[in-house]
C-alpha cells in the first residue's frame, strides 16, 4: 500500500508541475498580448504627435515668412523716408 501512495504522490507532483507550466505559459501569452496592444497604441499616438509637429512647423514657417515680409516692408518704408530702421 505504501508503494501505491508513493506513485500517486509522484504523479500528483508532476501534474502540479504540468499545471503550473501551462498556467505560466497562458499568463505569458496574455501578458505578451497586452504589451503588444499597448505598444501599438503608443505607436499610433506617436504618429499623431509627429503629424501635429509637422503641421505646427509648417504654420511656424509660414508665420516666419509673413514676419520677414513685414519687416522688409517696414525697413523699405524707413529707407524711403530717410530714417534709420
Amino acid at each position: 500500500m505504501a508503494e501505491g501512495n508513493g506513485q500517486n504522490g509522484t504523479k500528483a507532483r508532476w501534474a502540479g508541475v504540468l499545471v503550473t507550466i501551462i498556467l505560466a505559459a497562458g499568463a505569458m501569452t496574455i501578458q505578451w498580448g497586452v504589451v503588444t496592444t499597448k505598444l501599438q497604441q503608443l505607436e499610433k499616438r506617436m504618429d499623431e504627435f509627429i503629424g501635429e509637429a509637422r503641421s505646427i512647423r509648417t504654420e511656424y514657417q509660414a508665420m516666419e515668412r509673413r514676419v520677414s515680409y513685414l519687416e522688409g516692408k517696414v525697413s523699405g518704408m524707413a529707407a524711403t523716408k530717410g530714417g534709420a530702421p
